[in-house]
């Protein structure tokens, strides 16, 4: 997928991760090759991972695309927060 989730030819899949306040995302940084990010949530994990061997420009723009929609992300949900603390608190003891 592409942008604001446009398909483009060729194989593609959707995976959903529901995290529910349990999710965890973690970089995995390597001295000699490239990264991996870890996004889990329960017994589930999803690896974001690019060619070991070569980076281009193309690699380096999907990275940064990547960052900041996380952070647009990140951003909604500390507006929903903010908008709702109590039902957010409430659900957080439901999971508990």
């Amino acid at each position: 997928m592409t942008g604001a989730g446009r398909r483009v030819n060729g194989s593609w899949q959707a995976t959903t991760l529901h995290i529910d306040g349990r999710g965890r995302a973690v970089c995995l940084a390597y001295p000699h090759r490239t990264p991996i990010l870890e996004v889990g949530a329960g017994n589930s994990i999803v690896k974001l991972t690019v060619h070991a061997n070569r980076v281009d420009h193309a690699t380096v723009t999907f990275a940064r695309e990547l960052a900041e929609q996380a952070e647009v992300f990140a951003r909604e949900v500390e507006r929903l927060h903010h908008l709702h603390p109590a039902s957010t608190a409430l659900r957080q003891e439901d999971t508990l």
